[in-house]
């Protein structure tokens, strides 16, 4: 199959085409931009549940405590989702990024373009977290306490499903639809960075208004960065994964160092 007829099969022109020719509601795509919000509070609930079943006494910050763990639970739930959600559209998740073989190659060689391009963003954010802390580290850094099993559950495994899950989600699914719908490929660009920064409020959350506040705001000049690059350079997923990926293995790492120097 052609890279062209993998890559139609997601574009505007098809999107609109579905919709407007079928018996296709818009509902599931807007009831789907929250989504990742949601399932990250049930996952932190779920395992909060697990913890006060065992008797503790501060059940949802121990919780908190294995977030680079049981954020897996968001990814699964949100790749289960994008699986319904394609099918009803006849699509498969491969083709929300466009391309194969060895055109997903040639992509993945602008990963450090790409990371070029996103790294004033992400200097932005690192800049809004220093405001609120300093030199100090934020509480979704401070509050992991992971065992050896978690520590390399968190480098190896995480941040791969992850940084997958969120671009096919955010990019790949909704972008394009939301702006087949509005008609308006800024205002898509907007809703997207909103609820892609949004989520970051349950990841993990914890009942603190400068954190909270600090999370968000951040989140936003991160994920509002890889949006705009992506809009602005040829919407190309894979480099953007490829950068992603980096970041959150840089965030694992520096996640779980206190518990490598416990004994993790």
């Amino acid at each position: 199959m052609s890279e062209n007829l993998i890559l139609g099969k997601n574009t505007l022109p098809s999107i609109r085409a579905r919709y407007s020719g079928s018996n296709f509601s818009w509902w599931p795509v807007i009831l789907f931009l929250p989504a990742r919000l949601v399932f990250a509070f049930l996952a932190q609930g779920t395992v909060a549940g697990l913890f006060a079943f065992q008797g503790s006494n501060d059940a949802w910050h121990d919780a908190a405590a294995w977030w680079p763990v049981y954020s897996t639970i968001t990814d699964l739930l949100t790749l289960l989702a994008l699986v319904l959600l394609t099918r009803r559209e006849g699509l498969t998740l491969l083709d929300l990024i466009g391309v194969r073989g060895k055109k997903a190659l040639q992509q993945l060689a602008w990963t450090p373009a790409y990371l070029l391009a996103v790294a004033p963003a992400a200097a932005l954010a690192s800049v809004i977290t220093q405001v609120f802390y300093g030199s100090a580290l934020p509480p979704m850094i401070t509050v992991v306490d992971l065992p050896p099993i978690g520590v390399w559950y968190s480098i190896i495994v995480w941040p791969v499903i992850w940084v997958i899950a969120e671009e096919l989600m955010y990019l790949g699914y909704l972008l394009p639809r939301i702006e087949a719908l509005s008609g308006k490929t800024w205002l898509a660009v907007l809703v997207v960075i909103f609820f892609w920064g949004l989520q970051h409020f349950a990841i993990p959350f914890i009942a603190d208004g400068t954190y909270l506040v600090s999370r968000v705001l951040a989140a936003f000049a991160a994920t509002g960065g890889m949006t705009l690059v992506f809009v602005l350079w040829r919407r190309r997923l894979i480099p953007l994964i490829g950068v992603h990926y980096i970041a959150d293995l840089s965030t694992a790492i520096l996640t779980v160092l206190p518990s490598l120097r416990n004994g993790g």
